[in-house]
């Protein structure tokens, strides 16, 4: 084994006795790409859920497991947690999705999505719970400056896995909430149920008059997992990946009223059964990348908004595959509704990762179980 790839699973290990480490004590970079180091910004840090960055660099994450919102601040983790909710971490359920408003910067907005326990306190017991649930925080500096205020009450549902939880803000400034299945595989196809479905919200909450169905938070449905919410900025369109079971995971570009087959169709439809389905379903949309019987874990999807990484990346889609510590590419076509190419944009992160981020100026960070680090290019 090579000294750059051995790095990670060492680290892990030291990581996992040694607690919290930020600001000079962090360990030295890893090599991911030619011309390309990953910076740790934080080391041993609880399993985030979801990372997100500020215009003025400080980065916000929540920690799946402890109910805590968390910031990193010039350099440091700061010590006190910038808020706290009562969270039911059992299984894939946790704070899971965080999204900073659109105007951020004059309102301080947070918004988190967690799986709320019913003891007022982080409970690991399936059956304290409450329900899934969207609420905001006002930034005040590092700290926010009252309790949560509430956005929306989502079913918790029967089973502690694929909740999903990833939440972004559309072109209209709307609250996009991705949903799971929440193990239940018929609600993605049913009209009274949530899960399963993109949901889309305005800021406070309410449900916003230009939805596919009045007085209905669904913006689309038929999925099983999302692992990844992004808006694409040239086009106003949000993109979503979703985990199946068996392989072919998908990349999908997200259509107002559009059915994405799950259960019926998995990946692109290509069976009989499948084609049924579609030609009885006229809002059937493909998704634009399916891994087939590859199996890698697709989490995470962020587009890049600026050169930092060369000119030719500025509004490339990237996503990580987990397990693999990897993180690709995607340059889609001249409109923007498919896929021209796909690159390995950078490895050797240590596995699994969690999700990844670009500040606004266009650095990704990539959060890993223990870890949130920073790509940097060098000359």
């Amino acid at each position: 084994m090579s000294r750059t790839t051995a790095l990670p699973t060492l680290l892990g290990l030291t990581l996992a006795v040694s607690g919290c480490i930020t600001g000079s004590n962090l360990p030295p970079p890893i090599r991911v790409a030619a011309g390309t180091d990953a910076e740790y910004v934080a080391a041993g840090i609880e399993r985030p859920g979801g990372v997100a960055v500020a215009a003025d660099g400080r980065v916000f994450f929540t920690e799946k497991n402890t109910g805590r919102i968390r910031v990193i601040s010039s350099g440091e983790l700061l010590p006190d947690p910038f808020a706290e909710v009562p969270v039911n971490a059992a299984g894939e359920r946790g704070v899971l999705g965080i999204a900073l408003h659109p105007d951020f910067v004059r309102n301080g907005r947070v918004y988190v999505f967690y799986t709320r326990s019913d003891t007022g306190e982080t409970t690991t017991d399936p059956q304290a719970v409450i329900d899934n649930r969207v609420v905001y925080f006002v930034a005040d500096g590092d700290r926010a400056s009252g309790g949560e205020l509430f956005v929306a009450s989502l079913p918790a549902g029967s089973t502690t896995s694929r909740i999903s939880g990833r939440i972004a803000f559309d072109a209209d400034g709307r609250l996009c909430v991705a949903l799971g299945d929440l193990g239940e595989e018929a609600a993605p196809q049913e009209d009274d149920a949530l899960g399963g479905k993109v949901l889309r919200f305005n800021d406070d909450g309410t449900i916003p008059a230009s939805n596919p169905t009045a007085g209905s938070a669904v913006f689309a449905r038929g999925f099983r997992d999302f692992t990844g919410l992004a808006l694409e900025s040239q086009t106003g369109v949000l993109f979503a990946s979703d985990d199946n079971a068996s392989g072919n995971d998908e990349i999908n570009r997200i259509a107002p009223a559009g059915n994405y087959g799950w259960p019926a169709v998995v990946g692109t439809a290509d069976t009989d059964a499948e084609f049924e389905f579609v030609d009885n379903t006229p809002n059937y949309v493909d998704p634009i990348l399916a891994t087939g019987r590859e199996n890698p874990g697709i989490v995470g999807l962020a587009f890049n908004p600026g050169a930092k990484y060369g000119p030719a990346q500025r509004g490339d889609l990237f996503y990580a595959e987990s397990g693999r510590g990897r993180v690709q590419r995607l340059t889609l076509n001249a409109d923007r509704i498919g896929v021209a190419s796909r690159k390995l944009f950078a490895e050797n992160f240590p596995a699994p990762i969690r999700d990844i981020a670009f500040s606004p100026s266009g650095t990704l960070y990539v959060a890993t179980d223990r870890a949130i680090l920073r790509c940097v290019p060098f000359p």
